[in-house]
């Protein structure tokens, strides 16, 4: 199975399960690419944390939220590009 494959088969699913729950908690995020960084930086740094502890359920549910998170900016960006043109 390619990565391509893998993600569609895989986990595609649960990044749109955590966008969903991020924007039911959130709302709809417009931020700068630097705020965009920072919560980035959290979650990532969740990682890290679910690593140290050895957590190994943590890990992967952190990952799916850094994901979540990276696709949330990348829409952001996407939806705004008008105006940086």
């Amino acid at each position: 199975m390619t990565a391509s494959n893998y993600f569609k088969e895989a986990t595609q699913n649960l990044v749109y399960q955590e966008l969903q729950r991020q924007e039911i908690k959130w709302g709809k995020q417009e931020h700068s690419p630097a705020y965009w960084y920072v919560i980035l930086g959290e979650e990532v740094g969740e990682v890290a944390r679910a690593i140290y502890e050895n957590k190994d359920a943590n890990y992967r549910e952190e990952l799916v939220q850094v994901a979540a998170v990276c696709m949330a900016a990348l829409e952001n960006w996407d939806r705004n590009e008008h105006e940086r043109e």
